[in-house]
Order: structure tokens, then sequence, then C-alpha cells
């Protein structure tokens, strides 16, 4: 039996807390991130990465977090990290994107984007492709 959450799809009934445990995983890890940088505020795209971290600890931490808002901020956490050469976060986050949304065509382009990035151009294409192919689906 399967149960919608916001739109989370396909989520079995209990797995909300998974749901729950991802995002929270996610912005650990992103905290992490931030506690073993350098002191210095580094280039633009280092501090839009701050700055995107910081959307999605508040949007996460919200008395009732709105889940499509901490969905959105996990994506420009993704895009940020990409921009700013942090691979593995990158990645990370992206496959948090996935596994939170897997219809989500935003995720999959973004775990795309940040296999490329990684030199995984295989598993690169097969995801950009699905990500197109959810487009598509969406726009029809």
């Amino acid at each position: 039996m399967t149960k919608r959450w916001n739109g989370l799809v396909g989520l079995r009934a209990g797995s909300v807390a998974r749901a729950e445990d991802l995002s929270t995983a996610c912005v650990r890890e992103c905290a992490r991130h931030l506690a073993a940088r350098p002191g210095d505020a580094g280039s633009l795209a280092d501090v839009s990465l701050v700055a995107a971290i910081g959307a999605l600890v508040a949007e996460h931490t919200e008395l009732c977090p709105d889940e499509d808002a901490v969905f959105e901020a996990l994506l420009a956490v993704g895009a940020a990290a990409l921009a700013a050469g942090e691979g593995r976060l990158a990645r990370r986050v992206a496959d948090s994107t996935v596994a939170l949304r897997s219809r989500s065509a935003a995720a999959w382009e973004l775990r795309g984007r940040a296999l490329r990035a990684a030199g995984r151009e295989t598993e690169a294409v097969e995801a950009l492709g699905r990500g197109l192919s959810l487009r598509r689906r969406v726009a029809a």
C-alpha cells in the first residue's frame, strides 16, 4: 500500500519518517560541509552555496516545514554546490532529491549534472534522459 505525502511519490505506509530522515540527513551533510570550510568567504559561487544552505536550514527547521519549499531548497543547494565545484555535496543532495521525489524531472536533471561533473558520463546521460522524459510527460 502506498500513500502520497505532499508530493512525495510512492511512499509506503510508515515511510514518512524515512522521507523526513532523508531531508534531515541532507541538511546535516550540508552543515558538516559548512563546518569544514575555511574561514574565508571565497568566490561568489561559494557565497551562493552558503546562502543556499542557509535557506535550506531555514525551510527545514520551520515549525511546520513546507515539503515543497524544502525540496526546492534542496535543489538550490545542489545547483549551488555544482557551481562552487563541490561535487561530493552536489551528488549527496542530488541522490536525496531523487530518493524523495523519483518523479521529479528537476531532481533527475540535478543528479545527471552531478554525475557528469564527477566524470560518470554513462550514468549522467541516463539520469538526464530520465529527467527529460519526465518533463515531456508533464508537458503532454
